[in-house]
Formats: structure tokens, sequence, C-alpha cells
């Protein structure tokens, strides 16, 4: 089953256990780029030498 085919069935029933089938199949064909990107855009960037974050005595 490709991910089109298996997008089409969870299309056409709605059900649960078909997207999930659906998003299996997608995140075997990550290849980690995808989640070497995300990871990098979750990160808080640098605020600067004036950020007030929270300070630890």
């Amino acid at each position: 089953m490709d991910e089109w085919y298996a997008w089409n069935v969870f299309f056409t029933t709605g059900s649960v256990l078909d997207y999930i089938r659906y998003k299996s199949i997608q995140d075997a064909k990550d290849t980690g780029a995808d989640t070497i990107n995300r990871e990098e855009t979750d990160e808080i960037p640098y605020r600067g030498s004036d950020y007030k974050g929270a300070e630890y005595r």
C-alpha cells in the first residue's frame, strides 16, 4: 500500500485506524531531513544580551 492509496482509504472511511496506517506509511518514507529541520525550528532562538528570561538562584 502506498501513501496516496492509504490517504484515499482514510479520506473515504474517516477511520482512525486508516489514518494511523496512512501516517505510519508517511513516517516510514521520512528520510530524517524533515525531522532535523523541525527540531531546529522548535529551538528557542538567541534573544540577545538584553533578554530577561528565567533567573535561577
